[in-house]
């Protein structure tokens, strides 16, 4: 399992100056093996929308190590350059739209730092005149302790802020201060602490495309469906439309219309670029989540009809524990979902709360005693809520079918 960590790094009067954040095993707490470094950084940036850089940083600017390839996308456009810098990692093969890209962020204001900082790396010095903060790896540099002071040294003439990296002991730190470093960072002055389990938001390809479709042809209404049909996506664009205002918002279509449509893109290229889509039983749970949704929506048609859309919201999220690792009636918390949701989540006698209990009961089941039943509090037959139940699954079924 994959977690988000942070780590921070300090001035000279030791005080945290700026964070670090990166993806890690979860057992290892080292880098995960058979990651792509794209696909680290994509994670790490999707964490950040969702969390919030401002609070995953204290307040504190939250450096991403990003390969430089990476800067050609969109991602940053969903951060805040006050709460965000960018660690330049393998900067191999940089090409002119590389250097446009970074001569945009740094326009915006974002903060660059060079990790892993050599002189004899040829790849790096191009990035030298953009760069804020090099950073260089004390326990692996090419240097003997001689050459690096006079490295620093050239680099401090540079107007560069130098930050020392892997500091293990005392004599790491004491060294570091003597030979002219701005910052520090290591597990000596302290160890990395997770931010999140990376086992959050699924959603599937094609989601991307229908999104897309909707955007291009200005149909906001259509939007509002495509994000319905997929549980993580809806969890993000809820997510995202909280961090990014002033307001509560509990409702896809009251985020739609809030976001606007240069929002929206922005959003669709960040679901896009983050690779994390449903499979194996996280698509199972999605599957059933949606059933549940088409199952609550038609229940409460016959039950109380002004409770439609609450519950297919509230079967959409039913599985926030299977599929977010969250409670249900705290991510509707999270989300400012509408109350009637959290108090049916809490398990609270409520008319929303009934109609979810009954899909419990009936998404599993055609007992003919359990179905009599049902059938005379819905004041119906046995026969119209087999007709619900099946309609429900045929709705669910085919609009897995036209996203798979």
């Amino acid at each position: 399992m994959h977690v988000l960590s942070k780590q921070a790094i300090y001035d000279k009067r030791e005080n945290v100056a700026f964070w670090e954040v990166f993806v890690q095993d979860a057992t290892t707490s080292k880098y995960p093996k058979n990651i792509d470094p794209l696909k680290a950084t994509t994670i790490a940036v999707d964490l950040l929308v969702e969390l919030g850089a401002y609070r995953v940083g204290e307040g504190k600017i939250v450096f991403v190590n990003v390969p430089a390839i990476f800067l050609e996308a969109s991602m940053f456009d969903l951060l805040s350059p006050e709460y965000v810098g960018i660690e330049l990692v393998e900067n191999k093969n940089i090409t002119t739209q590389t250097y446009n890209s970074i001569e945009l962020l740094l326009k915006r204001g974002f903060k660059f730092c060079i990790d892993d900082f050599g002189f004899e790396r040829i790849d790096y010095l191009p990035l030298l005149g953009k760069a804020h903060f090099v950073k260089i790896d004390i326990k692996n540099s090419p240097y003997n302790w001689d050459e690096l002071k006079e490295v620093i040294t050239i680099l401090k003439n540079l107007k560069k802020s130098v930050i020392a990296k892997n500091i293990e002991t005392e004599e790491d730190y004491k060294r570091a201060k003597d030979y002219g470093f701005d910052y520090f960072q290591g597990s000596y002055l302290s160890p990395s602490t997770v931010v999140k389990d990376t086992r959050t938001i699924s959603y599937l390809k094609s989601t991307i495309l229908e999104l897309y479709k909707a955007l291009t042809e200005g149909d906001m209404q259509q939007i509002v469906s495509v994000l319905e049909r997929d549980v993580g996506a809806a969890y993000k664009l809820l997510k995202f439309a909280n961090s990014v205002g002033n307001k509560k918002i509990s409702s896809l279509e009251d985020a739609v219309v809030y976001l606007g449509f240069d929002n929206l893109i922005k959003f669709a290229i960040v679901l896009a670029l983050s690779e994390m889509f449903a499979k194996g039983d996280e698509k199972k749970h999605w599957e059933r989540a949606l059933y549940r949704a088409c199952l609550a929506e038609k229940l409460a048609e016959i039950y109380s009809p002004k409770l439609k859309a609450k519950a297919y919201t509230g079967g959409l999220f039913s599985l926030s524990q299977e599929i977010f690792g969250q409670r249900p009636e705290n991510l509707a918390l999270e989300l400012s979902l509408d109350k009637d949701i959290v108090e049916a989540f809490e398990k609270k006698n409520t008319e929303l709360g009934f109609i979810l209990s009954l899909v419990e009961l009936l998404e599993d089941t055609q007992n003919p005693e359990i179905l009599e039943k049902i059938a005379k509090i819905l004041k119906t037959s046995p026969d119209v809520v087999k007709s619900i139940i099946e309609s429900a699954k045929k709705e669910s079924m085919t609009i897995t079918q036209e996203l798979a």
